[in-house]
């Protein structure tokens, strides 16, 4: 799959008063996509952060807050199960978001489901153990048909910033960084991205190659230096003073941690790929962070600091904070809904209301 755009949202909690219109609405705007153009289209706009924001203000929810992803989704898992819904819809929040438990109840071929499985496991570390941005993994979530089209939106949270992160996956390639929009501030380590391609063959390369105890060796001497000088950053790239902005203290969530499963370097010396190093029992993001700087030191490779969050507003603002109102677009994405809409089958009132909605977002 590939990754289509990640969002930040601030932290919402309480009730939704509005659920039962909400889950109404939705539940028309679905049935009329699929009707017009099938579950592939319906798949492909829940995974675009643009088109997922306009429908979530759509129905009803602030433009920036964490309950337009969970309570959007959880409808959409419902509707799809009271209405027989030609998709597989799969995961939540909390004990909800086990995928490969909650699967082996369905009844689905196991061609596709040991595809979704692999790609419920591999998104979910990709984002939890690759993104390391002091956000933590809690709402896991898959929409898939029967030919194999599928869409992961996956959801972070800091109880420390208040805020979560959205990432939206289509079709799926798990080292990719195309993403859209803005900056944020956050420190981030990102082993995701294509400038991390030679780091991650490197990390196999000592992984395969190099003796445990002489990896345990370079991961020691590293968080000793960190320990005298609160950061390592000064001694990898003492060559490189384009980096000079990271010699400063590193957060928690990027440090070598006081505690590494050793045990988890035991392994089977054939890693044929960085994929397959994420399923290893034991390998998390501590010791992966490790192995990284482990292999910055050795080979050189390009650690990268890129930050996967630079889309935070569906439209831009009329002030221009982030950017300017991409006026065309939100017209386009208007008489999009405004026609799934009108073609719904749902009662004046819900059609009213949405009516309404689309002629204050053309009206900014």
């Amino acid at each position: 799959m590939k990754k289509v755009g990640d969002v930040e949202l601030r932290l919402a909690k309480g009730p939704i008063p509005h659920y039962k219109e909400l889950k109404e609405l939705e539940r028309g705007i679905v049935k009329v996509i699929i009707e017009e153009f099938g579950t592939e289209e319906l798949i492909k706009r829940y995974s675009n952060p643009l088109w997922f924001n306009s429908l979530a203000c759509l129905l009803g929810f602030e433009w920036n807050y964490s309950g337009m992803t969970t309570v959007t989704l959880k409808a959409l898992k419902e509707i799809s199960i009271e209405d027989n819904l030609p998709i597989i819809v799969l995961g939540g929040k909390g004990k909800d978001s086990k995928i490969t438990e909650e699967i082996e109840k369905r009844d689905i071929k196991d061609k596709l489901k040991d595809k979704i499985k692999d790609i419920s496991i591999t998104s979910a570390k990709v984002d939890n153990y690759l993104i390391q941005d002091g956000y933590n993994l809690y709402f896991h979530f898959l929409i898939s048909d029967e030919r194999d089209n599928m869409t992961i939106i996956n959801q972070k949270m800091s109880i420390k910033e208040q805020k979560v992160r959205r990432f939206h996956w289509i079709n799926i390639n798990y080292f990719d960084d195309s993403q859209i929009g803005f900056g944020s501030n956050t420190k981030t380590l990102n082993l995701s991205t294509k400038e991390s391609e030679e780091l991650r063959k490197d990390v196999l390369e000592i992984i395969n190659n190099e003796r445990i105890e002489k990896i345990k060796e370079y991961i020691i001497r590293l968080k000793s230096y960190q320990n005298k000088n609160n950061t390592i950053l000064k001694y990898i790239n003492k060559d490189d003073d384009s980096n000079y902005i990271f010699y400063q203290e590193l957060p928690y969530y990027l440090k070598i941690p006081d505690k590494i499963y050793w045990k988890a370097l035991e392994i089977d010396r054939t890693v044929e790929n960085f994929k397959d190093l994420l399923f290893i029992k034991g390998i998390g993001p501590g010791l992966l962070r490790a192995l990284a700087y482990t292999a910055k030191v050795i080979y050189g490779s390009e650690l990268s600091w890129k930050d996967p969050i630079i889309y935070t507003f569906a439209h831009g603002t009329k002030v221009g904070k982030p950017y300017y109102v991409k006026k065309a677009l939100m017209l386009e994405e208007a008489e999009l809904l405004k026609n799934a809409i009108e073609e719904a089958k749902v009662n004046n009132n819900f059609k009213l209301r949405s009516l309404r909605k689309l002629n204050e977002l053309i009206d900014i």
